[in-house]
């Protein structure tokens, strides 16, 4: 038999004589308090040939949370698309590992559950949470009790008894799916979605843009994806529902117990009549050539309510960071829109901006010269002497000396020498301060280069429905 047919998603100090014999590869995590609040959930904290060790935030231990509880997501469709296991074996039912159900079935790959209690009351969840773990749960090919039996604490109607069997059934299945060809993977969109983003990371940047629709009563989030925005503004109390091309993306979001149709964006806007007080549109112009994003324009205005509010979100073309590291990572990406284009494209119907992130973080650009300006050159000073050796005074200027005593005329060149070094660390400090001149001006050329980098990946465009005022 093969090795590593398996991918074993399991707490740390998980035992592993299920599935001896089966060389299977380990991803075990442990929950951890101290966590960077960049929004990553979840890195991996070691590897070897045959598994991995995964750190998690302690917060994805629950349940409730939504799209931050999917802190394994990324790693573990990465583990699937790279190894290709006949099986997916899930050990224990939290909160990053709910998703894990779900994320195996949309890449083709069985899911094999050892469920044991919840990890906390299941009638005390948000309605969105217990639809979120039943739709998960009802993607398992077979379910197994950690212990001896199921925890009566999972309602009946919640497990599949087609798919519930005592775990003495485990190895003979091991066996049969290990003589399954391994699954094959085309491909698509959701491949993208799954294995090169990281969800709670996704939450954590678009939370912010949801108080642009503080007030409205009836958001639409276009090319909504798996829905994290939706979820947002759901957590904001603001009613919203979305609209997604891809059907795999579309039923995952409403297996989140999102409100999300299966439709090309463009096409529900020439069918709708239906007009809304806020309309989200992130990252999707950047799929469209320009015909069509000033077609989109034209049913975003004609959909929204006059005075309603449309805010944009795209890759700023003038982020080194987007042009070299993440705008070509998208197999759908056509071209880059500079926000000055796109306020002026809207502005053509009857869309006035509001604000804008571009303009929030002023860009500008400094010249400097390939060859660095020379810096004043400078030298150690030479060591301080009081005077002439001993032996160029007399024998009375010396037998003074050992008695404390010094002649006058000792003195006065004594004096003379303090003054040479004075004017000598005078030259020299004037020196050295037009040096450190001169290197805080290269500093200051190099940190507005160096600022160019800092810009935000993104625009951000808040623009008005102006009809309200003709």
């Amino acid at each position: 038999m093969t090795r590593q047919q398996f991918i074993a998603v399991a707490p740390a100090g998980w035992d592993q004589q299920l599935l001896e014999g089966y060389g299977s590869y380990s991803m075990e995590y442990r929950y951890v308090e101290d966590y960077p609040a960049d929004g990553m959930h979840a890195w991996r904290s070691g590897n070897s040939a045959s598994g991995e060790a995964i750190d998690v935030a302690a917060r994805c231990h629950a349940y409730d949370g939504g799209f931050s509880q999917h802190a394994l997501n990324r790693l573990v469709s990465q583990a699937i698309l790279a190894r290709r296991p006949k099986a997916l074996v899930i050990v224990g039912l939290t909160g990053c590992t709910v998703d894990l159900l779900r994320v195996a079935d949309l890449l083709g790959v069985p899911a094999l559950l050892m469920l044991g209690s919840p990890t906390e009351p299941l009638d005390a969840l948000e309605e969105n949470t217990r639809r979120w773990l039943q739709s998960s749960l009802a993607k398992c090919r077979q379910v197994f009790p950690a212990g001896q039996s199921f925890d009566d604490s999972w309602p009946a109607s919640w497990l599949d008894s087609n798919t519930m069997a005592d775990v003495a059934d485990l190895p003979l299945l091991l066996d049969s799916l290990a003589e399954q060809p391994a699954p094959t993977c085309n491909y698509d969109y959701a491949i993208y979605e799954f294995c090169q983003r990281d969800h709670p990371l996704l939450l954590n940047m678009q939370s912010g843009d949801t108080s642009h629709f503080d007030g409205c009563s009836k958001v639409l989030d276009l090319a909504c994806g798996v829905g994290i925005f939706l979820d947002c503004l759901r957590q904001r109390g603001i009613d919203a529902r979305g609209v997604e091309r891809d059907s795999n993306l579309a039923a995952y979001a409403r297996g989140m117990g999102l409100n999300v149709s299966t439709e090309d964006a463009l096409v529900y806007l020439e069918n709708t009549d239906v007009c809304h007080d806020g309309i989200y549109c992130s990252h999707f112009v950047e799929h469209l050539p320009i015909e069509m994003v000033q077609r989109l324009l034209q049913l975003m205005a004609d959909r929204l309510s006059a005075g309603g509010v449309l805010v944009l979100v795209f890759p700023d073309p003038e982020s080194i960071r987007s042009q070299l590291l993440g705008f070509w990572r998208d197999p759908e990406h056509v071209r880059f829109y500079h926000p000055e284009l796109v306020i002026t494209m809207a502005a053509t119907v009857g869309l006035e901006l509001e604000w804008s992130s571009y303009e929030a973080q002023p860009h500008r650009v400094v010249p400097f010269a390939e060859v660095p300006p020379q810096v004043a050159p400078t030298a150690p000073l030479p060591p301080f002497t009081a005077g002439p050796e001993h032996d160029q005074y007399g024998l009375l200027d010396r037998l003074l000396q050992r008695l404390g005593l010094v002649t006058e005329r000792r003195v006065r060149g004594l004096e003379q020498r303090l003054q040479q070094w004075s004017e000598l660390l005078h030259n020299e400090s004037q020196r050295y301060m037009a040096a450190s001149e001169q290197l805080q001006q290269r500093t200051d050329t190099l940190w507005d280069v160096n600022q160019t980098w800092a810009w935000n990946d993104n625009v951000t465009i808040r623009l008005r429905n102006c009809l309200l005022y003709t």
